[in-house]
C-alpha cells in the first residue's frame, strides 16, 4: 500500500510540474510573481510600423526597460487601424506582464470615435508616461504668411493640410479657422509624409505637422513655422526658430495638442506587478540617455498625468475634449 501511493504521489509531482513548465514562465496559474517577474522575453506591442517616430521612441524606451528588469523587451509592429488594432491585441491578452502597450493617445480618442473598436479606456492601467510630441503650425518658404498673425488676417480662400479627417492635425487647424473666421478647407492625408511634402510643394497654404517630422524641413527654410500647439516649444526646435510663439498666446487653449504615449498593461494586473514594470519604466524615461535621445527629435517626457492619471484622468478628459470638439465642428462619430 505504501508503496503504490509513493508511485501515485510521484506520478501526480511529475505531471505538475509538466503542467507548470508547459505553462511558460508566468507559472500555473498564467499570474505572473512581481517577485520573480520576469523569467522570460516581455512583448510591447506598438500599434504603428517599423521606422516611423512611434517605433523609434518604442525601441529606444524597451531597449532601456530590458536592461531594467534583465530580460529582453521586444517591440511587436501590429500597426492598422489608427492602433486600433495593436491595443485590441494587447487589451486580449493575459495581464501577467508579458504582454505590454506602447499607449498612444490616438488610439483613445479619435479612433474611439472613428472605430467601432472593442477595447474601452477601463481595459487598461498606466504604467508610466513615456514620450510627447507637439505639432506645429507651418507655411511653404515662399509664403506671404510670415507669422501666425498673419495667418490670422488672412482674406483669401485657404487650404491646410492635416493627417485624416478628426485627427488632432484637423481639429487644430479648424479650431484656428473657426476662431478667426478663415475662408478655409482642410486637405486629409493618410499620415505625417504626404501631408508635409504639400506643405514643402506649396500644395497648401499651410499646415499642421508633427514637430519630429518637420524639423529637418524648418531647418533647411523649406517651411516656416508660425506657432507650437503646446504651451512649451521643443528645445530643438528653439535653436532652429528663437522666439516661436505657443497658439496659447493667441487665446486658442482648446487647440492645444501633443501626440503622447505611454506603457500600459491590461486592467487586471496586480499592484505589486504594475509598481515594479513603473519603477523600471520610470529609471528608464528620466535617464539622461533617454531625455537626450527625444530632444534631438523635438520630443519629451510628458510631466504630467503621472502613474495611473494616465488612465483614470488623462485620457478620459482628452476623450471628452474630442468628443466636443467633432461636435462643435460637426464631425461624425460612430456613437
Amino acid at each position: 500500500m505504501n508503496f503504490r501511493r509513493t508511485i501515485f504521489a510521484g506520478a501526480t509531482a511529475a505531471v505538475l510540474a509538466l503542467t507548470m513548465a508547459a505553462c511558460g514562465p508566468q507559472g500555473s496559474n498564467g499570474d505572473a510573481s512581481a517577485e520573480d517577474y520576469p523569467q522570460g522575453n516581455i512583448e510591447m506591442i506598438v500599434g504603428f510600423a517599423a521606422g516611423g517616430h512611434n517605433d523609434s521612441v518604442a525601441r529606444k524606451f524597451a531597449e532601456g526597460l530590458g536592461e531594467e528588469l534583465g530580460s529582453r523587451v521586444l517591440v511587436v509592429n501590429r500597426e492598422g487601424g489608427g492602433g486600433s488594432i495593436g491595443t485590441t491585441e494587447a487589451a486580449n491578452a493575459a495581464a501577467d506582464g508579458y504582454t505590454l502597450l506602447f499607449a498612444p493617445t490616438g488610439a483613445f480618442t479619435s479612433t474611439m470615435l472613428q472605430q467601432d473598436v472593442s477595447y474601452e479606456i477601463e481595459d487598461f492601467r498606466s504604467i508610466a508616461p513615456v514620450a510627447e510630441n507637439t505639432f506645429v503650425i507651418a507655411v511653404p518658404e515662399d509664403s506671404p504668411i510670415q507669422e501666425f498673425e498673419d495667418l490670422a488676417d488672412a482674406t483669401d480662400r485657404l487650404t491646410f493640410s492635416a493627417f485624416g479627417e478628426g485627427h488632432n492635425t484637423h481639429l487644430i487647424g479648424e479650431s484656428i479657422v473657426d476662431k478667426y473666421d478663415l475662408d478655409a478647407e482642410v486637405v486629409a492625408f493618410p499620415g505625417s509624409p504626404p501631408a508635409l511634402q504639400a506643405i514643402v510643394n506649396g500644395d497648401v497654404d499651410f499646415g499642421v505637422q508633427d514637430v519630429t517630422s518637420a524639423l529637418p524641413r524648418i531647418a533647411s527654410g523649406e517651411v516656416r513655422p508660425l506657432a507650437v500647439t503646446t504651451e512649451y516649444v521643443p528645445e530643438k526646435l528653439e535653436e532652429i526658430a528663437p522666439d516661436l510663439p505657443s497658439i496659447a498666446d493667441y487665446d486658442l487653449e482648446n487647440a492645444l495638442f501633443a501626440g503622447s504615449q505611454a506603457l500600459a498593461i491590461q486592467s487586471e494586473a496586480s499592484d505589486e506587478l504594475v509598481n515594479k514594470l513603473r519603477e523600471a519604466s520610470e529609471n528608464v524615461t528620466s535617464s539622461e540617455e533617454f531625455i537626450s535621445f527625444l530632444a534631438e527629435s523635438g520630443s519629451v517626457v510628458p510631466d504630467h498625468d503621472q502613474g495611473e492619471a494616465w488612465f483614470t484622468d488623462y485620457m478620459p478628459r482628452e476623450l471628452q475634449r474630442f468628443r466636443d470638439l467633432y461636435e462643435d465642428l460637426g464631425i461624425p462619430t460612430v456613437d
